[in-house]
């Protein structure tokens, strides 16, 4: 009996140790699909969060938009009590947002045209406190989105510094649009043409601003990158999450950092993060916008804090234990339907999730293979139909035949057993339906 009373009494101490100390519900790259916004915000709205981010490019083009998504979040967020703090960042493509022909305006009247609607100052840099959490919003300054002015990258860093200072141990969240270079997936691309190369979007800018700041997290969108892709975290001297997208994914090639393989699919691909910070740690939940449910919530990212590089999880260097693998008996055969070419196949399986699969196609009476990429379809929800897979429309193929290996890829770019069959590229039937 005693044992009941004293866990009756322990009870209530658990559930409100339990609670997190700070809620973050992020957006990012809403390209004006205004009703998914809706439904995400409403969502979220649920939870009670204590901060709102959208990570940029809100817009298409259309100055608009601005007053659109204010009056959506609005719509979700105003009846809350207490309001949660609301942190919008520009985006490049809200930098390009006038009309066509028109004059691009300066970074100082972009800034204007998307605070204004939302009853904001239109400054680069927003800086909150929330339940003792620091908060910063950084907005690109000039007229492409970029973050090109190095004394203002330090200005940042100086910020996140005295707020590690301030408050030992607890995250600093950093709100860019850009991701910082060589952390995500897709972070490492670059401008190399002549005469000047260097980093496109200038996102090393963004990386310098971090990298002396362990204590640093990074929320950022851009690349489109699918959350169920694990190359949407990553850890190192600071920790860098991907805040998802409205508009739709562009998978990547397999390897840590890597291209992207362009696919009909994607437009099926929408997602969102909720985060909710603990005195131990920090928990990322990733949602699919399409269904509202929960990406692979067995496998939720869990940091540890205060975060030390040294006991870093999610890092460049880490990779999956196991290869993907066919099904006994697998077939796979090459579709055309008009000029559109599809890899229709029984799919490899993988505890996680197959990526990518390499096409090799040795044609009779060839020198070499033909070889290229074609992205699965992970990212579409359990309700979508399985389909043949879209083959990139850049890649050429020719009627013919011939043999055809095809490689099962993971995220990380491990490589499963080959499946080998035959295959025929028919001629182009012009009496189908494209």
């Amino acid at each position: 009996m005693k044992k009941i009373c004293l866990f009756a009494l322990l009870l209530p101490l658990c559930l409100l140790a339990a609670e997190p100390r700070l809620k973050i519900a992020a957006v990012s790259d809403v390209h004006e699909k205004w009703r998914d916004l809706e439904r995400v915000f409403s969502f979220l709205a649920e939870k009670d969060p204590d901060v709102v981010l959208c990570g940029g490019d809100i817009t298409n083009g259309d100055p608009a938009g601005y007053a659109k998504y204010i009056e959506i979040y609005d719509r979700c967020f105003s009846k809350k009590k207490p309001a949660p703090v609301h942190i919008p960042i520009l985006g490049n493509h809200d930098y390009l947002a006038f009309p066509k022909g028109g004059k691009r305006p300066s970074a100082r009247e972009s800034m204007k045209r998307f605070f204004g609607p939302m009853g904001l100052p239109a400054r680069w840099l927003q800086h909150h406190q929330v339940k003792g959490y620091t908060f910063i919003g950084v907005s690109a300054t000039d007229d492409k989105g970029e973050h090109s002015d190095p004394a203002e990258i330090k200005q940042v860093s100086d910020l996140i510094g005295k707020a590690e200072k301030a408050a030992p141990g607890k995250p600093v969240f950093v709100l860019t649009h850009l991701t910082p270079a060589f952390t995500l997936a897709r972070s490492d691309f670059a401008e190399t043409k002549a005469p000047k190369a260097r980093y496109h979007w200038r996102v090393d800018n963004i990386r310098r601003m971090l990298e002396i700041h362990p204590q640093a997290v990074s929320i950022s969108g851009h690349t489109h990158l699918a959350l169920e892709d694990e190359r949407t975290i990553w850890q190192g001297e600071f920790t860098a999450v991907h805040a998802g997208v409205l508009r739709w994914v562009t998978p990547q090639k397999p390897a840590p950092l890597s291209g992207m393989i362009d696919t009909l699919d994607r437009f099926g691909g929408r997602n969102f993060i909720y985060i909710e910070v603990f005195d131990r740690e920090m928990v990322v939940c990733r949602f699919d916008a399409n269904t509202l449910c929960e990406i692979k919530p067995e496998k939720r990212w869990r940091i540890s804090l205060p975060y030390t590089p040294e006991k870093a999880v999610y890092t460049s260097r880490r990779a999956s234990p196991s290869a993907p693998q066919f099904p006994a008996r697998a077939k796979a055969r090459i579709l055309r339907r008009g000029k559109n070419f599809y890899l229709d196949l029984d799919r490899a399986e993988h505890p996680d999730m197959v990526l990518a699969y390499k096409v090799r196609l040795f044609r009779d009476g060839a020198e070499k293979p033909q070889e290229f990429f074609v992205s699965s379809d992970y990212f579409l929800h359990d309700k979508q139909p399985k389909r043949a897979l879209n083959i990139d429309q850049k890649i050429k193929l020719a009627p013919g035949k011939g043999t055809m290996e095809i490689t099962p890829y993971e995220t990380f770019g491990k490589a499963g057993k080959p499946l080998v069959t035959e295959f025929i590229i028919p001629e182009e039937n012009r009496t189908e339906k494209k």
